[in-house]
């Protein structure tokens, strides 16, 4: 079947197309709205700027198919093999991309707003500026793997209230993306790139951020109970009112970083460097800070009840008001 014929048959109201051979059609701009094209055929079509919203694609093989520009929204890609496939710009809101394959797909500034993407395979996709709005990258419990995002370019997309939990984002550019309220609880974002990204109100409880780079990030009022941080580089990062009890920061960079009123009870932050960060009215409390670099940080109001702080550097700290180890309130 060509494209003319494909065509042809639509427009006399023909849209049952399931399993056809379209390799390397030339669709571009073609309305092919509500067709049926499940398992078809589509490596290296010519479908920009195409009208295809609610297409079924289930299925479909799309391996490196042009759709820059196209109208997918409410599309069904279930399982769909869009390796290397060039989506920039196109629409895709409310789709159904579950379990498809995106591998080094091309999602520059893409609409997923809303888009169902649990177990869907994102490693080495580009998808920066995309709109991921309300989109859902859970894992199907019990049924399928967590989306796999392994490596993606996410640099500056807008990912705020997206279900990502126990994605694996390992190794991924997330740097300037808007993460707020975004849900990553038990993710893997191992040595992910989060330069100056947005991650307010996010929940990270669980998430493991080693050597991740956090500098200049916003995790205001975060929710990072248990999340793994060691060698992580949090240096300038506003941590304000976050919560990081029995969080693992051994051995990470948190110089200059303001975190004020952080709940790090329990916490390990051994071997980590706090110096010149603020920590005013910080909860510290059993924390373990044995051998952390707190040199000129602010530890006004403090507490640091049953903390451990063997072999801890103390030059220059400000401890006014600062409950100590054993009790005691320092009064300067």
């Amino acid at each position: 079947m060509d494209a003319e014929e494909i065509l042809r048959r639509y427009n006399a109201g023909e849209t049952d197309f399931r399993g056809a051979n379209l390799r390397s059609a030339h669709l571009q701009g073609a309305d092919l709205i509500g067709a049926n094209l499940r398992s078809a055929d589509l490596q290296g079509a010519n479908l920009i700027l195409a009208y295809l919203s609610r297409v079924n694609l289930s299925a479909a093989y799309l391996v490196t198919t042009r759709l820059c520009g196209a109208i997918l929204n409410q599309a069904n890609l279930i399982g769909a093999n869009l390796s290397d496939v060039d989506l920039h710009g196109a629409s895709l809101q409310g789709a159904d991309l579950r379990r498809a394959n995106l591998t080094l797909a091309n999602l520059l500034d893409a609409n997923l707003s809303d888009a169902d993407l649990r177990s869907s395979n994102l490693s080495g996709a580009c998808l920066r500026g995309a709109c991921l709005r309300g989109a859902n990258l859970r894992h199907e419990k019990r049924i399928y793997d967590p989306a796999n995002l392994r490596g993606a370019d996410l640099s500056g997309a807008d990912l705020r209230g997206v279900n990502l939990v126990g994605a694996d984002l390992t190794k991924a550019d997330l740097s300037y993306a808007n993460l707020t309220e975004t849900n990553l609880r038990g993710a893997n974002l191992n040595q992910a790139n989060l330069y100056s990204s947005l991650l307010k109100g996010a929940i990270l409880s669980d998430a493991n951020l080693a050597e991740a780079n956090l500098r200049c990030a916003d995790l205001t009022h975060g929710k990072l109970e248990r999340v793994h941080l060691t060698r992580a580089d949090l240096s300038g990062a506003v941590v304000t009112m976050a919560i990081l009890a029995d969080a693992r920061l051994d051995k990470a960079n948190l110089q200059g970083s303001n975190l004020t009123a952080v709940n790090f009870t329990r916490a390990d932050l051994s071997r980590s460097d706090l110096s010149f960060a603020t920590l005013e009215e910080a909860n510290l409390c059993e924390a373990y800070l044995a051998r952390t670099n707190l040199t000129a940080a602010n530890l006004t109001r403090a507490n640091l009840i049953r903390a451990e702080m063997s072999s801890a550097n103390l030059t220059g700290v400000n401890f006014k008001g600062t409950t100590m180890p054993d009790g005691e309130v320092r009064s300067r």
